[in-house]
């Protein structure tokens, strides 16, 4: 699946310009290069993660548990700087009934890691990443499960590639419904700690009514029993 913008088509011919002209070694990893395989790809990918500010979008059909041990670091990092991410891959029916353990437990760990996990039926098969809707990865590794196998993926650095992409899987609607949730979580959340720090500030406002009340009290009950045993002590007389 080849992104066929104007942006990306200029790209294409400058990138062969510079191969042409002989400046480009065979073996390029830098973040501008065009074509990664299953070696070069994860450095360069785990770097564009990191440099994410708002959003990061991952199409994996399947899932293994080497992986999410791979990308913890990664998902922790964005998690604390408050990035979404979001993952798209096969429900566990899908699956081979020896793997379902191993894909239940990595999703668990990206949901603790704060991604939000959606499962698309029909043995989706296309892998894809977006950063930030301006960085388009495509090609034939699975991202969240490659180990050994021989890849090739593409980095496309143009936001109408990404959105095109976006658009072509239907993604949109998920994710607004998803931004939507956190919304409404976020407010929730909101609106119940102001409720509890209404009732802090009560309880702290009728503690300090209260102390005074309590003081004063047991003042005059001072007053009586001292008086009290001096009308015993004068009737003794």
């Amino acid at each position: 699946m080849l992104a066929q913008t104007p942006s990306f088509k200029t790209y294409l011919k400058r990138r062969q310009a510079i191969i042409d002209s002989g400046q480009l070694e065979e073996e390029d990893e830098s973040p501008t290069s065009l074509l990664f395989n299953e070696k070069t790809f994860y450095h360069v990918f785990v770097k564009d993660m990191l440099e994410a500010e708002r959003e990061v979008i991952i199409y994996s059909p399947f899932v293994s548990k080497f992986r999410s041990d791979f990308f913890r670091k990664t998902m922790e990092k964005l998690k604390r700087r408050n990035v979404n991410v979001f993952i798209f891959t096969r429900p566990l029916e899908e699956h081979n009934l020896l793997m379902r353990s191993e894909i239940t437990c990595a999703l668990r760990e990206y949901e603790e890691a704060g991604a939000s996990i959606f499962y698309l039926e029909g043995h989706i098969h296309e892998k894809v990443a977006i950063i930030d809707r301006k960085i388009l990865w495509e090609g034939s590794l699975n991202i969240l499960s490659q180990r050994t196998s021989r890849e090739m993926m593409r980095r496309i650095p143009y936001e109408d590639s990404a959105l095109e992409i976006i658009k072509y899987l239907g993604l949109g609607k998920k994710l607004a419904e998803d931004y939507k949730l956190k919304y409404e979580k976020l407010c929730h959340n909101l609106i119940d700690k102001s409720q509890w720090n209404s009732k802090q500030k009560l309880r702290v406002f009728l503690l300090g009514l209260s102390i005074p009340l309590i003081i004063w009290w047991l003042l005059a009950a001072s007053r009586v029993m001292i008086l009290l045993l001096k009308s015993m002590q004068i009737l003794n007389k």
